[in-house]
């Protein structure tokens, strides 16, 4: 896999991950790098020199894109949300023959994708309250934890998850520029420990649930992804949409389902 386009799906995939309410583990399996990373980072002493070259290049773009695209992202979402959020779901959408493929297609199998669809949806389309909570650094440990937890397992939004519990303006902000960086590094640092210790302990539960439950859980993953659908689906329609967005984003919406046909591999 060419170097530039693992910094490419990195950029799409952390892109995802600063919007609300998007999985960026579900646009990782629509780029075709998910079980890559899980592999590259469980059984990372079989295969060092090209676990840190797959691990250095997508993280590159994730990276860059967190800390360079969050504004752009939001300024998005602010002014053409409907048009953004339906290219998005194009990349999600595109990976569903894939997943369809890999499921237990059992009734066993379908049962696991419709109670995960019912519960997620349930779950996603209730209104948390975002309690104000106190900064402290371990609350940041925990966040990084939590942020993990979203990060790996497909379908959730590890930046609603960060909303819920209070901590993901201040670790944006923290993020939005160098100056910003340095004052907050004691923030940063200890959320980036958590992130670390987590998608460790994350991957490997999910590891083993590949390994031995293959098609059981892509069963779980097709009910979470077409729980992610719906959920934004209804976000969507709740906004005023106009024709033109309407248009535009029918558009982008193809040309996101085009894209992550691409990025299979």
């Amino acid at each position: 896999m060419s170097n530039i386009i693992l910094v490419i799906k990195g950029l799409i995939i952390g892109f995802a991950k600063v919007m609300p309410g998007v999985s960026g583990a579900i646009l990782a399996i629509s780029m075709g790098v998910y079980d890559k990373g899980i592999n590259a980072i469980t059984r990372f002493f079989d295969n060092i020199k090209e676990n840190i070259k797959f691990l250095f290049f997508i993280g590159i773009g994730i990276f860059i894109a967190i800390i360079l695209g969050s504004n752009i992202v939001y300024f998005l979402l602010n002014n053409y949300y409907v048009i953004t959020m339906l290219f998005f779901m194009g990349l999600i959408f595109g990976s569903t023959p894939k997943i369809i493929n890999k499921v237990d297609k059992t009734i066993k199998g379908y049962i696991i994708s419709l109670v995960t669809f019912i519960i997620i949806t349930l779950l996603t389309t209730m209104n948390v309250n975002n309690n104000n909570i106190n900064n402290s650094i371990f609350i940041y440990l925990i966040s990084g934890l939590i942020d993990a937890f979203g990060m790996v397992v497909p379908g959730i939004s590890s930046t609603a998850l960060l909303m819920v519990i209070g901590t993901y303006n201040n670790i944006i902000h923290s993020l939005s520029n160098i100056g910003n960086i340095i004052n907050n590094l004691n923030i940063l640092i200890t959320y980036g420990i958590g992130i670390f210790i987590g998608i460790i302990i994350t991957s490997i539960v999910i590891n083993y649930l590949f390994n031995k439950y293959n098609k059981l859980t892509f069963s779980f993953i097709l009910g979470v992804i077409f729980s992610t659908l719906i959920t934004l689906l209804l976000k969507i329609f709740s906004y005023h949409i106009n024709i033109k967005d309407l248009v535009i984003g029918v558009l982008l919406l193809s040309l996101g389902i085009i894209i992550s046909y691409f990025f299979d591999d």
